[in-house]
């Protein structure tokens, strides 16, 4: 609860500051509104870690309050991630529809409330000490008998929800990947990798609040180590994911200013170029540009400013690219370099590395050494000691 707590208060005062000194309308579409999604999910999940100090701490006499919330934001969090992973990954088109989502967790939480209004105080100190502190089904009212059903329902519903996150949530951000290769030459700090190494590890902390949904938060009760260990697990894991998405500006949002950009400057060039449909004689021109003007040499290149210096449209260059070269854009940029890379240390084996990766066109060391041993299977600085 401490570390949602933090990067709720971080994200909150940066969301201000940034607010102040960036357009309204740029704040509210653009690079802020995963941050949105994020500091949401940071507080809903505060709420649920709130509702487990209050159980783990038996304040009895606080348990209607919040074990309604708690029954919500246990089937809201991993749809809010979920949201926020939309919010960097995917166009605004459909949002609604992935609002949906949170509507098991508001119908849940708002049933939940309403039963224990009906229930007596006698079947409520019954409900809370015999069903959630000793995981029976005590013979009592019709109220307290929905209130066990519902919260068992809402187990399953739980597994149900972190599955449909997890899939959709991988599939989104492979399709932003594959733009994203498809669109710069230099993806270092565009990738999301991170996040997709976050959703597998919510693989294993959903598999383990699956179990202990199962199992009974009453098990953990009495036991000081097995409160610890999950404890400590997810602590780790939501601090790894406030820090992440503090860290993270490039986002769906950046991509679609490049495209309107590109878009804008090819209405300049020859109307008639835009219609080339012969991708076999576009792959030759590609080639014809990169070989004689050494193009990939440009810093910061992007589909854009190839699409541009041909005067024709960056469908045409992806599909050139992926359909007859058979790479991403990104690959055949960076193929190029290397090689160009290659040849400057076979001609001169005593230029600094980093002079090589940026004449070769690189905008950082550390993306030279990735690329090289990506497609060179060995280290740069070992090809350069085999040249002395």
């Amino acid at each position: 609860m401490t570390v949602c707590l933090f990067w709720t208060v971080t994200l909150m005062c940066d969301i201000v500051l940034s607010r102040l000194h960036t357009e309204p309308a740029t704040a509210a579409r653009g690079w802020l509104r995963p941050r949105y999604y994020l500091l949401l999910f940071l507080a809903v999940t505060s709420v649920l870690y709130l509702g487990h100090c209050v159980y783990f701490n038996r304040l009895t006499h606080l348990m209607v309050a919040t074990d309604s919330l708690y029954v919500a934001a246990n089937l809201a969090v991993y749809p809010l991630y979920y949201l926020y992973i939309c919010a960097l990954t995917q166009r605004e088109d459909g949002r609604r529809l992935r609002f949906a989502l949170l509507l098991p967790a508001l119908a849940a939480g708002v049933t939940v409330a309403l039963l224990y209004a009906k229930m007596t105080d006698g079947e409520t100190r019954l409900f809370i000490e015999q069903y959630l502190y000793h995981g029976r089904h005590p013979e009592t009212g019709p109220a307290a008998t929905c209130q066990m059903y519902v919260h068992d329902a809402c187990k399953v519903l739980f597994a149900v929800l972190v599955a449909v996150v997890l899939v959709k949530g991988n599939r989104s951000l492979s399709r932003y990947e594959h733009l994203l290769n498809n669109s710069y030459a230099d993806i270092e700090n565009k990738s999301l990798v991170s996040l997709r190494h976050i959703l597998l590890a919510f693989v294993v902390t959903s598999a383990v609040s699956f179990v202990c949904n199962i199992v009974g938060r009453y098990r953990f009760a009495d036991s000081e180590w097995l409160l610890t260990l999950p404890s400590v697990a997810f602590s780790i894991l939501l601090f790894i994911i406030g820090y992440v998405g503090s860290r993270t500006q490039f986002s769906i949002w950046n991509i679609e200013q490049d495209e309107q950009e590109g878009s804008f400057s090819s209405l300049s060039h020859n109307q008639a170029a835009t219609s080339e449909t012969n991708i076999s004689q576009l792959c030759r021109r590609i080639e014809q540009l990169m070989n004689e003007e050494q193009f990939y040499l440009q810093p910061n290149l992007k589909i854009e400013d190839l699409s541009a210096r041909l005067a024709t449209n960056r469908n045409y260059i992806y599909l050139a690219i992926n359909r007859e070269m058979k790479m991403s854009f990104s690959e055949f940029i960076n193929r190029q370099r290397i090689a160009y890379a290659k040849a400057l240390i076979d001609e001169t084996p005593q230029m600094p590395l980093t002079e090589v990766a940026e004449r070769s066109g690189f905008n950082s060391s550390t993306s030279f050494y990735r690329n090289f041993r990506q497609y060179q299977n060995m280290n740069p600085k070992a090809y350069q000691e085999r040249k002395r």
